[in-house]
């Protein structure tokens, strides 16, 4: 069973995991809202800010992180699965990854930095 990690503060985190739950039809993910959540972060091992700072799911013991962690995602998620496939290569999740870093940390300094 995959586990995500994802921040609720969020609005925009939110939003997006609400429709991945929707879709996920075989309930094979379990969700934690690392926001608040202590027990969360005990299972996945890592700081709050670490995961505050990006997506994170595990996926049979291993850790993926970022837009590595949306791909894992992707492919058990109905129509998603679609992106997993046209996006997964190393050129594109170069880039992908790229842009995701930078809005990522504009996030989080939005959400955080001056708190």
């Amino acid at each position: 069973m995959k586990k995500v990690f994802y921040d609720g503060n969020c609005p925009i985190c939110k939003r997006e995991i609400e429709v991945y739950k929707k879709l996920n039809q075989n309930k094979s993910i379990r969700w934690y809202n690392i926001y608040n959540n202590n027990k969360a972060l005990k299972i996945i091992n890592k700081s709050r800010e670490e995961c505050l700072k990006a997506f994170h799911v595990i996926d049979k013991n291993i850790i993926y992180k970022e837009t590595d962690a949306f791909f894992i995602l992707w492919k058990d998620i109905k129509y998603f699965r679609i992106l997993y496939y046209l996006f997964n290569f190393k050129i594109i999740k170069f880039f992908l990854n790229f842009i995701y870093k930078i809005y990522a940390n504009y996030r989080y300094n939005k959400l955080y930095k001056n708190k």
